[in-house]
């Protein structure tokens, strides 16, 4: 199952570099990234409601915590950062690859630092 989900975020992650390349530049980025998370809103909504198994809002909610909203801020801070590169020119082959490539190195340490994580040549 691994792979699927691993299959699925590569899918995606390509559909967000393009979609975002794509986003015409004339539009308004707020306004745009506000339509797109009213939907992202209600499709989870969707989700949640036809997800198996029963749902009790008040028992869920009591696990939410600062995570909920730390990762809120980090997706909005990406999607308009994202969003300019594409627009300030910068060609989408290079775009992910740069951030990511960043972003794996400073999490690399991070990983080791913070949660104890061991390196390895097979890793």
């Amino acid at each position: 199952m691994p792979i699927a989900w691993l299959s699925l975020a590569i899918a995606c992650t390509v559909g967000y570099h393009l979609v975002l390349k794509l986003t015409p530049a004339g539009v308004n980025p707020l306004l745009s990234l506000l339509v797109t998370y009213a939907l992202v809103t209600v499709l989870f909504g969707a989700l949640l409601v036809a997800s198996p198994g029963g749902f009790e809002w008040r028992q869920e909610s009591r696990q939410l915590n600062w995570t909920a909203i730390a990762l809120a801020v980090a997706i909005v801070g990406l999607d308009l950062a994202f969003l300019f590169v594409y627009r300030s020119g910068f060609e989408v082959s290079l775009g992910a690859l740069v951030t990511q490539s960043a972003a794996a190195m400073l999490l690399l340490v991070v990983g080791v630092a913070v949660f104890r994580e061991k390196l390895s040549l097979a890793n």
